[in-house]
């Protein structure tokens, strides 16, 4: 099932934009690099939107403002060339079970809810996944 969503916050910038509207559809199974809406789980009447970083048995640090998914350095085209930490100073470790992911805001210096404050997000608070943002259009020349 499809649906479209307006993005209200700013944490998915340059990606998504604030009151970008998009389509979704309904949840399958997690990859990474994968943006989608999930439940908050702290305050389950708010729907976040984020982008999946690390899934089933993936290894996740954060150290020294560095990035390592399975301890190699996390490459992050979608940021185009913004510093790829942006600014994170906390360090963490995770290591998934079979049932979650880490999910991360694309701007990372906005404070926005992520996966530093969250946790594991479990697949069963994952909502849609993204699909293509719908408005405004961008028109390329030919």
């Amino acid at each position: 099932m499809f649906h479209i969503r307006r993005v209200k916050n700013r944490s998915m910038e340059p990606t998504l934009t604030h009151n970008v509207l998009i389509l979704t559809k309904t949840f399958k199974f997690p990859y990474r690099g994968q943006i989608v809406t999930f439940r908050n789980p702290i305050n389950c009447a708010d729907t976040l939107i984020k982008r999946v970083i690390a899934i089933k048995h993936d290894r996740l640090k954060i150290r020294e403002g560095s990035i390592y998914l399975n301890e190699e350095s996390l490459k992050e085209p979608y940021i185009e060339g913004l510093p790829r930490t942006m600014g994170i100073k906390e360090e963490f470790d995770w290591t998934l079970e079979d049932d979650s992911v880490i999910v991360l805001s694309d701007n990372r210096l906005t404070g926005s809810l992520d996966s530093r404050e969250l946790g594991n997000i479990k697949y069963e608070h994952i909502l849609e996944e993204f699909v293509i943002k719908l408005w405004p259009i961008k028109f390329r020349n030919p």
